[in-house]
């Protein structure tokens, strides 16, 4: 009799809709998409310094979801970048993710559109909107980002007061 109640609970728990999708109590984790066409590399493919990076993850990693090996990766990567770059340059990053934080939100999404819209530029023009971009104050940059910002609208133009 008990087993059979214990497997009507498992049947019961295997049939809820948060069992069938994935969404029980545990731990929840960011799924990244795997693009069509691309492998996620096996332990032995990976480089000795991702091997390093992710030697947590070793015992599982191909058993791992391709998915979550692909944000683990992501995650490595970003870490190496940031523990490659200088104090001084840490510190513009700090600050630049601040002053983002601190835009209200519809100066927020113009300004992904604005990076997305510079990312498509070839590279040359990108960098002197780039050199242009570094060249302004604050407030300039404020006042362009609100009418589209760089690569969605030209910069607007001082208003001279006589």
């Amino acid at each position: 009799m008990r087993r059979l109640l214990a497997l009507a609970l498992l049947a019961a728990a295997l049939a809820s809709p948060a069992a069938a999708h994935g969404r029980g109590d545990g731990p929840r984790h960011h799924q990244a998409a795997v693009p069509e066409g691309v492998s996620v590399p096996d332990w032995a493919q990976l480089t000795p310094a991702q091997q390093q990076a992710l030697a947590p993850l070793r015992e599982s990693w191909d058993t791992l979801p391709a998915s979550r090996r692909v944000v683990a990766l992501e995650r490595a990567e970003r870490r190496a970048r940031w523990e490659a770059m200088t104090p001084g340059q840490r510190e513009r990053m700090r600050e630049g993710m601040r002053n983002y934080r601190d835009l209200p939100p519809p100066l927020r999404e113009k300004m992904r559109e604005s990076m997305r819209a510079v990312r498509a530029l070839p590279d040359a023009e990108r960098k002197a909107l780039r050199e242009r971009w570094r060249q302004l104050s604050p407030q300039q940059r404020r006042a362009w980002l609100e009418v589209g910002g760089p690569g969605v609208a030209p910069e607007p133009v001082p208003v001279r007061v006589d």
